[in-house]
């Protein structure tokens, strides 16, 4: 498996988006600050987004791992499709 580099950018809109390095597809993953959090956060907004980015690449890096180690190549992920609200995180 080749690595994959990835470039974390910040998008017209500005929202601040992760990509990968060698692709102007769309961003893999986005995050908005609202206006009240951006002026509160100043210069740091950029820092916050690095580390959300960070735990969201290694969330998904241990759910693949997971999904390859499950038994009998089963997933153990699953997607609830008859269900189409969005879950609330508490």
């Amino acid at each position: 498996m080749s690595d994959m580099f990835l470039e974390i950018i910040e998008l017209d809109d500005g929202q601040i988006a992760l990509r990968r390095a060698d692709s102007d597809d769309e961003p893999i993953m986005r995050i908005s600050f609202s206006d009240s959090v951006r002026e509160q956060l100043e210069e740091e907004c950029i820092d916050v987004a690095k580390v959300m980015l960070t735990a969201g690449i290694h969330m998904i890096s241990d759910l693949n791992g997971k999904a390859i180690d499950a038994d009998n190549g089963v997933s153990e992920i699953e997607s609830d499709d008859a269900d189409p609200q969005p879950r609330v995180i508490h």
